[in-house]
């Protein structure tokens, strides 16, 4: 629906324009049933010749107007057929008794018509046009004659009144109720749109700080690699201290492997391109990699697909993804993680299982479920997925993750 009188070239939505070509269709039937009412029932003599070819040209007006307006139409357009239906109502009226014709008011419904559907200037247009057809038929028509008395005749107005105010009750609700759901939908849409940008925003300001971060740590984590690669040569024979240096220069690694991506998304300099593999054997390295980071942590993973998998794209934004639910999993549940992984055809379907607390406390947790589990969701709108923290059957968190392959299909 649209509301904007300032925007005169703009397409109408497919929804408003099938309901408009439905409410015609309606409007042609209840003209061809009061026309049999009238010549059936009350054996009133009607010019039917004329009365057929209205009936047949309004009928194929509506025709025009679903193959023209099938994919959407100008609002301009709208209108002329609008008032092309006003003029076909008049018409009928003619010549079934002009403006003392109780259903003269069916020339309400295109004016409904055009104000719930097209901007506010085009409802004052067709205000005018019926004013004007209702002013023409007050003075030209031709009478309806009846064989009946005089009060039969009073009753069968005033019948055709209440008809007639039925059926405009019945249209003018239909539309009404439509338009006023269509109206809630647009404005439930426009709040999320509105909690999307806002959402957006503080991500890009994250972004931002994550950017600076890592500018700043690149230099001193250049340094440490390079000292620790020193002291892993001169203590390679030290039993001692060899197996801690070893960790802490694996960290080091690792590390840098995190800049490096950050660096590749955000198209920096050291970005060489994204590579590709099995998907199996990625994950699988996303996994060990993780391991690194969190040596304390007992975790098994458990892959669950066709070997060797997909290929596909090394995406950093699922690594960044794996890695917070990782880390939050580990923070509450060190000794007893899993991480699966399934896919077929269209889907990847991961899941992060923990035994901590459950999903209450998790989301009350500072740094496990706050900023971290906003830009997982975030990474995965991005790709297309979606996440599904549930609970684990007999305690415990089930963080899920579906991901379409497309979105890690090779470019």
């Amino acid at each position: 629906m649209h509301g904007s009188a300032n925007i005169s070239n703009e397409i109408l939505s497919r929804d408003a324009l099938a309901r408009l070509v439905m409410a015609r269709w309606v409007l042609l039937s209840i003209e061809g049933i009061l026309i049999l009412v009238l010549i059936q029932a009350f054996a009133v003599s009607l010019p039917m010749p004329a009365v057929v070819v209205l009936l047949t040209l309004h009928a194929v007006l509506n025709l025009v107007a679903i193959r023209r307006l099938g994919r959407g139409g100008q609002p301009t357009e709208v209108m002329v057929y609008l008032m092309a239906d006003a003029e076909a109502i008049a018409a009928l009226v003619y010549f079934t008794g002009g403006y003392a014709n109780p259903f003269i008011s069916l020339l309400l419904v295109p004016l409904i018509l055009c104000a719930v559907t097209l901007p506010a200037r085009y409802a004052w247009a067709m205000t005018a046009w019926v004013a004007l057809l209702y002013s023409l038929l007050a003075r030209f028509y031709q009478p309806l004659v009846m064989s009946v008395s005089e009060q039969a005749a009073i009753d069968l107005h005033l019948a055709g009144m209440w008809l007639n105010f039925l059926l405009t009750a019945a249209l003018v609700a239909a539309f009404v109720t439509r338009l006023a759901t269509a109206l809630r939908r647009r404005e439930a849409d426009l709040a999320q749109v509105r909690e999307q940008a806002l959402r957006d925003e503080q991500l890009f300001a994250l972004g931002m700080q994550a950017a600076a971060a890592a500018h700043d740590l690149a230099t001193p984590l250049s340094s440490l690699r390079v000292s620790l690669r020193e002291l892993e040569r001169d203590y390679a024979g030290d039993d001692e201290l060899a197996p801690g240096i070893a960790v802490m220069a694996a960290q080091a690694e690792r590390m840098k492997g995190v800049l490096d991506r950050l660096a590749a998304a955000a198209g920096g300099a050291r970005a060489t391109g994204v590579p590709e593999r099995p998907l199996d054997a990625w994950l699988a390295e996303i996994f060990d990699h993780w391991g690194l980071m969190r040596p304390r942590a007992r975790a098994s993973l458990k892959l669950d697909g066709e070997r060797p998998g997909p290929v596909v794209r090394e995406d950093p934004v699922l690594v960044s993804v794996l890695s917070t639910l990782l880390n939050n999993a580990a923070d509450v549940s060190p000794d007893d993680l899993v991480m699966t992984a399934a896919w077929d055809a269209d889907n990847l379907n991961l899941a992060v299982l923990d035994r901590g607390p459950g999903l209450g406390v998790a989301g009350d947790k500072e740094d496990g479920w706050g900023v971290g589990l906003l830009l997982a969701q975030a990474a995965l709108e991005r790709l297309r997925g979606t996440l599904d923290p549930t609970p684990r059957p007999d305690g415990g968190l089930a963080a899920r993750v579906t991901v379409p392959l497309s979105a890690l299909e090779r470019r």
